[in-house]
């Protein structure tokens, strides 16, 4: 009955640790969405003048960029549950997570690195399909004082190609992960190989 007992726990230890990765994953991943992906295309109802993705709205015009809701809340969630899905299909094809457990560093760094890897191409593939879009334009009462198209968009940075980028991180979040696991003594084994004890 131990024994049984003590299978269970490594099979929701394992289930508990990829879905914790996925809710790591899917916060950064609602981070680079907003922050790293092509921007919607925008067009205003009032007359303006453009500027490649900046508009000049009554003279200024002030972006208060994509929401972070529902992204924060759908990205993460998404991430927790499919990573969870995974640990329980990698934990019904008989492998347990075991402190000490030998010889089971390759299979966690695999399983690891390929979850953050998958779902890092999954996040640009989000990105590509549904960029976030760009906030509603502010006309301001004052007259502006600098130059209109500057400072004028939300804070964006340029990963060069999602496909490759995105996927790089979620690899590199993986691993990462996996060497702190590695590092407390945590393996991946097959159920039914012998665990040392101590």
């Amino acid at each position: 009955m131990s024994n049984r007992n003590g299978t269970g726990s490594r099979f929701l230890a394992l289930v508990a640790a990829l879905a914790v990765f996925g809710l790591a994953a899917g916060v950064i991943g609602a981070i680079g969405w907003r922050h790293a992906t092509p921007y919607a295309d925008y067009s205003p109802t009032e007359p303006n003048g453009r500027l490649g993705v900046r508009t000049i709205y009554y003279g200024f015009m002030y972006f208060p960029g994509p929401p972070w809701l529902p992204a924060l809340l759908i990205f993460p969630a998404v991430g927790a549950t499919m990573l969870a899905a995974v640990g329980a299909l990698v934990g019904l094809s008989g492998w347990r997570l075991v402190r000490r457990g030998g010889d089971g560093r390759g299979p966690l760094f695999a399983v690891f690195v390929i979850c953050g890897l998958v779902y890092g191409a999954i996040v640009a593939l989000v990105g590509g399909i549904h960029p976030p879009q760009l906030g509603q334009p502010f006309a301001l009462d004052r007259t502006p004082t600098g130059d209109p198209t500057t400072a004028s968009l939300p804070w964006h940075i340029d990963l060069g190609p999602t496909w490759l980028s995105f996927p790089a991180i979620g690899l590199a979040l993986g691993l990462v992960i996996a060497i702190a696991l590695s590092g407390t003594g945590i393996r991946l084994v097959r159920r039914g190989e012998p665990v040392p004890v101590g």
